[in-house]
């Protein structure tokens, strides 16, 4: 509500009085109150305009609420924002993160470098190292902190490190001095490694931010101990997603035992055919008849797996030997682009008949033609997405134990 200039000035008066202005020490400057004039008391008509102005006001509010688009599904809508938020990262931004993240560390590097080769070591040398390494888990934080854990672990690391050489240059040890430098660089050189990144900074096997938002992140009921009382620790059985970006980024998001070897949608080794590249193949296919490309500004096919849990994975996981139930995540420029991109389908190629519920979402069941072949699948619209799952030659109806792939996405949540 719009405040009159009566009730402004009413707060004013009140918040002056009550506040850091009756204290003296405020460095702020007010307008000047102590000899102004009292305000004449008010009439009636004073008190009748101050009625229609207050009541214009809300009026006015509630016009502004009424203008606002609302918003379709709107916490299905924010939680498809962080995963395709993350996977949009990865297909654009990834590359030159982890090169400024590796430059940066060189650079701190060298300084380390620098002060261990100097004849003598001072509080400038401390100083010096300090503001190399600090500068690194800055740009760290700034480059890759939203997405993998490192920069709170470089921090206490580096902070680890520097405590050693500021106790033992305090005693004149010099030579512990120096062994304490030389394992800094040796942290710093690990870190920056390219099997560090490939292993713990991967944009192909993600076991980071990205794998949390796609993971539904429950227990299954069936996996609960009845004999255990402590649930504390019980954790997800784990996930396995296959992503592609219309940018050209294929990778995968993953957290369990075993680390894949396998290129994203690539083959086995030792395949004779490719299947993955088959898989990739697979997702053209199906969503192209269902995508409209009017007002979109990207697009994401999502392939989850229904793979072993920890105890039951083999030594050599191969995603293509397990059921697999696809998602594609299309993003609009804004709401009513995605309604109208729903709308386009559902008057030209894609039929509708009834509703299902994913979670606590209720989807349209549609149909369209894909290749030749009638296919089945279930669409909802997010916010600006506009979203499509588990298309099928099998009608839904008919489809048999056919969501365990769709368990451990995050469509499921309550």
């Amino acid at each position: 509500m719009k405040l009159t200039r009566r009730a402004l000035l009413g707060t004013g008066t009140a918040l002056g009085l009550a506040g850091c202005l009756s204290s003296g020490d405020s460095n702020v400057s007010y307008p000047e109150t102590a000899t102004r004039t009292p305000p004449p008391t008010d009439t009636p008509a004073d008190a009748a305009l101050a009625d229609a102005e207050s009541e214009s006001a809300v009026d006015d509010d509630e016009a502004v609420q009424q203008s606002e688009p609302s918003v379709p599904n709107r916490r299905l809508a924010t939680e498809v924002e962080r995963a395709y938020g993350e996977i949009e990262w990865f297909a654009t931004s990834y590359d030159d993160s982890i090169q400024t993240y590796q430059r940066v560390l060189g650079r701190a590097m060298a300084a380390v470098g620098r002060v261990r080769a100097a004849a003598e070591f001072d509080a400038n040398s401390l100083g010096l190292i300090r503001n190399a390494t600090d500068r690194a888990v800055a740009t760290t934080e700034a480059e890759l902190g939203g997405h993998f854990g490192i920069p709170e672990q470089m921090r206490e690391e580096v902070d680890r490190h520097l405590a050693t050489v500021k106790r033992f240059a305090d005693r004149g040890d010099l030579d512990r001095v120096d062994e304490e430098l030389d394992r800094l660089y040796d942290y710093l050189s690990g870190i920056r490694s390219s099997l560090f990144v490939r292993r713990v900074l991967s944009d192909r096997q993600i076991d980071a931010t990205l794998y949390r938002h796609l993971h539904d992140g429950t227990v299954d009921p069936e996996d609960d101990d009845d004999d255990d009382d402590d649930d504390d620790d019980d954790e997800a059985d784990p996930g396995l997603f296959e992503l592609h970006h219309s940018a050209g980024y294929s990778g995968y998001a993953y957290a369990g035992p075993r680390y894949i070897e396998r290129d994203p949608f690539g083959s086995a080794p030792g395949a004779d055919k490719n299947e993955g590249a088959e898989l990739l193949a697979q997702q053209r296919v199906d969503f192209v008849p269902i995508s409209e490309a009017t007002g979109r500004t990207g697009f994401a096919y999502v392939v989850s797996y229904a793979v072993p849990d920890e105890e039951n994975q083999p030594s050599d996981l191969n995603p293509l030997d397990y059921e697999r139930t696809s998602l594609f995540v299309q993003r609009y420029g804004s709401i009513e682009a995605a309604g109208d991109a729903v709308e386009t389908l559902f008057d030209t190629a894609v039929g509708r008949e009834g509703t299902y519920s994913f979670g606590r979402d209720e989807w349209h069941r549609v149909y369209y033609h894909a290749d030749g072949d009638v296919v089945y699948a279930f669409l909802i619209q997010a916010g600006p997405f506009v979203l499509v799952a588990a298309p099928s030659e099998v009608a839904w109806e008919e489809r048999v134990a056919w969501t365990d792939p769709l368990d451990r996405l995050w469509l499921w949540r309550p």
